[in-house]
């Protein structure tokens, strides 16, 4: 698991465990309150729960919106374009960006058979704005063998993308847990 992943369930586990410490606090306190009637007790300790409940919804929230926001930053890491050592100056990278831009859209309109040989040229030739087009069309498409044939060159690309495929699975496992424990229970506000 990618160490922001981890910070971020540990983050999560922490707060719900001292959320759980406080409302145990919170219900001890009421029950030893000598001064209280049952119902009163019963009262408060609703209340006390009710507000646990509340808060452990805002640190699920918090968290989906965390691993939201992880998983947003890692797809922009993989689509992120990689300038050639040689470019330093800005106008040589935004001729390289021009170069990505183009190649790009041309892209758009072939068949996976031709972005398979176009990634082929591009790695023969060295021409990185084309290999990098390619590789970002391929992933888009889903065309594996292209995608994986430009990682096996660039270990840093490879290296981005399990992080990023790492982080998606567990938020799609994440989905699936969540959809299923809803329709195992019926839906929210169905009292079970």
């Amino acid at each position: 698991m990618p160490a922001e992943d981890i910070a971020i369930e540990q983050e999560t586990t922490e707060a719900i465990g001292e959320n759980k410490h406080t409302l145990a606090e919170r219900l001890n306190a009421i029950q030893r309150d000598a001064d209280l009637s049952a119902s009163a007790k019963a009262r408060y300790a609703a209340e006390a729960t009710r507000e646990a409940e509340e808060r452990h919804r805002e640190i699920v929230q918090e968290h989906e919106c965390s691993k939201a926001e992880a998983l947003e930053q890692n797809e922009k890491r993989v689509f992120k374009i990689a300038y050639p050592k040689d470019v330093l100056t800005d106008a040589r990278k935004e001729s390289f960006r021009g170069a990505y831009r183009d190649a790009t859209f041309r892209l758009l309109e072939v068949s996976d058979d031709a972005l398979d040989r176009v990634m082929s040229r591009g790695l023969r030739t060295g021409d990185t704005a084309l290999q990098q087009a390619c590789y970002h069309e391929a992933i888009e498409r889903g065309a594996h063998s292209v995608a994986d044939e430009y990682r096996e060159r660039y270990p840093k690309a490879n290296e981005v993308w399990q992080t990023y495929a790492k982080t998606r699975r567990v938020a799609e496992s994440r989905e699936a847990i969540l959809g299923s424990a809803l329709l195992r229970s019926g839906g929210p506000g169905d009292g079970a």
